[in-house]
């Protein structure tokens, strides 16, 4: 009843509060799995999971059946830090591991907010390495931070991105966290950036995009904790590396 009540205080219906506190107990579910542990008409708990799914607390994961799970936790913690000290039953609660089954699955979010969100998440999470391809052309002053304290801490960041000069002001300023960037070998790999990140062999990201898709709502990331598809793109990403140059002697030119 305490956590029913704290998330509704966060502005959770009964049956999205409900349906959430399931996936937090039982992790990845089906519907029917959801009904069973909540007590939830099927229609209802299927409609609380699509706008949980809208506003980002839930994922669906892209199986036979469809099964949920929680998003990242870290993404309403912010929400939660004013409340009392029930948020931090519910935090470990959520936090807590469930089944390993499912710990090779794909998911995917949508948007281009949601990802940089998450990436600053993940970011957080970097213990020894970040390997990255990214288009870095705008600000993210508070990804910046975050990266900036985990150098500090002796983690290493290393982004492989395509030179612009109207971007110079934010090389320069990912340069100032500590991170290492290279210029992206377009004779070698060709005009199209693949846009992908690992962080420490636990995680990675694979993006779909500008060019590719226009609306930054519509922008897809795959996500995985496949311990196979992390080594398989850090071995890229480093065959990529090697056949990259500093930034440092474009921006010099």
């Amino acid at each position: 009843m305490q956590h029913l009540e704290l998330l509704k205080r966060l502005g959770f219906t009964e049956y999205e509060a409900r349906a959430f506190l399931s996936l937090a107990k039982i992790g990845p579910s089906t519907v029917r799995e959801i009904v069973l542990d909540s007590a939830l008409p099927r229609n209802k708990a299927y409609e609380a999971l699509q706008r949980l799914e809208q506003k980002g607390y839930v994922i669906s994961l892209p199986l036979s059946p469809r099964r949920y799970k929680i998003s990242n936790p870290e993404l309403f913690k912010r929400q939660v830090q004013e409340l009392d000290k029930s948020v931090v039953s519910l935090i470990k609660l959520i936090e807590m591991p469930k089944s390993q089954e499912f710990k090779d699955l794909f998911w995917v979010m949508k948007g281009r907010k949601t990802l940089i969100d998450r990436f600053n998440v993940e970011n957080a999470k970097v213990e020894k390495e970040m390997l990255g391809c990214s288009n870095l052309n705008v600000m993210l002053y508070r990804n910046m931070r975050t990266v900036k304290e985990k150098v500090k801490q002796g983690a290493k960041f290393k982004f492989i991105t395509p030179f612009d000069k109207k971007n110079i002001p934010v090389y320069k300023a990912w340069l100032r966290t500590g991170s290492k960037l290279r210029i992206f070998n377009e004779k070698k790999f060709g005009p199209l950036l693949p846009r992908f990140a690992i962080f420490d062999l636990k995680k990675a990201r694979l993006s779909v995009g500008m060019p590719e898709v226009e609306k930054e709502e519509d922008h897809i990331t795959l996500w995985t904790e496949s311990k196979a598809f992390c080594v398989m793109l850090r071995h890229q990403f480093l065959h990529m590396w090697r056949c990259s140059e500093p930034i440092e002697k474009y921006i010099k030119k």
